[in-house]
């Protein structure tokens, strides 16, 4: 049956005190193609910052990726990235940070050494920079094609950038989001798991691995921009699909699964909306600003 119905609550409290919204963007915020946003999520997200609810995008893309969609479609969000690597209270450059945590030389160079050998695209990120092991040169990155950041090529590049630091490891099957499994990723990412077991590896679909250090992750630094400004995780909700999301989705008191979100995902969260392909991201910002009315109408009938 159709997911086009307001989000079911399991606590009669829902969605008590949200202050802070955070949303992944790929299979969350975004349509199915990985670029269309409904104006309905952008009206919503809109009218949560109209009334004081402040919305965080919290993606495993890049900041230059997020800022570039943030300021395209002239949203009030503040920016975690990189799953957790990068924090900002706006689009950057014109933005603070908040938190930045990059992988240790040591532990990247150890992922590689897994990694290189399976012939699955690897990204590396700093800012402003993508280095691509085992292929990439024969395209251009998304964002290199958007002028957003600069890309380099090579094995030898990224053990360089390696050595300096990176933010994020991508390995990926397709070349692209990875939505398709491919058979090398779970051997590869039980590997990592099992002999860098201190590193935060996660995928946002079938056919990925992430990895981030063990200081980052969307809930890491969600909790950090909650105590940035004053807020516990009683005041937090999160909205997610997929397995970079549960750390994100742990940490926030009202956890949002989405109606296209992993077993994993709709297993753990408190609550559940329609798909992002329905607008369910639209639809639970919508009873969080109806709740926040009620309260307000409650609050000056008591006075």
């Amino acid at each position: 049956r159709s997911m086009e119905r307001q989000a079911m609550a399991e606590d009669r409290k829902f969605p008590l005190n949200v202050k802070l919204i955070a949303l992944d963007m790929d299979g969350t915020l975004l349509a199915s193609d990985h670029w269309t946003v409904p104006q309905r999520n952008l009206d919503a997200i809109r009218r949560a910052d109209s009334h004081g609810i402040r919305v965080l995008i919290n993606t495993g893309r890049m900041v230059e990726d997020a800022s570039d969609f943030i300021r395209r479609h002239d949203l009030p969000c503040m920016i975690i990235a990189a799953n957790g690597a990068r924090a900002c209270d706006a689009p950057m450059p014109g933005g603070n940070w908040i938190y930045r945590s990059d992988l240790d030389p040591q532990d990247t160079h150890k992922a590689l050494d897994i990694l290189v050998p399976s012939g699955l695209l690897i990204n590396g990120f700093e800012d402003g920079i993508v280095h691509m092991a085992n292929g990439g040169d024969d395209r251009k990155y998304h964002l290199v094609r958007r002028g957003l950041i600069e890309a380099r090529y090579g094995e030898k590049t990224l053990r360089q950038a390696a050595d300096r630091g990176v933010m994020k490891l991508f390995a990926v099957a397709d070349g692209f989001a990875g939505d398709a499994p491919d058979e090398r990723i779970e051997p590869l990412r039980r590997r990592i798991e099992t002999e860098l077991p201190h590193l935060q590896v996660t995928s946002s679909a079938p056919g990925n691995i992430e990895i981030t250090s063990p200081l980052a992750g969307k809930g890491t630094a969600l909790g950090r921009v909650a105590e940035y400004y004053g807020l516990t995780r009683e005041n937090v909700m999160a909205v997610g699909d997929a397995g970079n999301d549960m750390n994100m989705l742990e940490y926030a008191y009202h956890s949002v699964a989405m109606g296209n979100a992993t077993k994993e995902v709709r297993d753990h969260c408190r609550y559940l909306t329609a798909t992002n392909d329905e607008c369910g991201v639209a639809q639970i910002i919508e009873q969080v600003i109806e709740r926040v009315l009620k309260d307000r109408e409650e609050s000056h009938g008591t006075e």
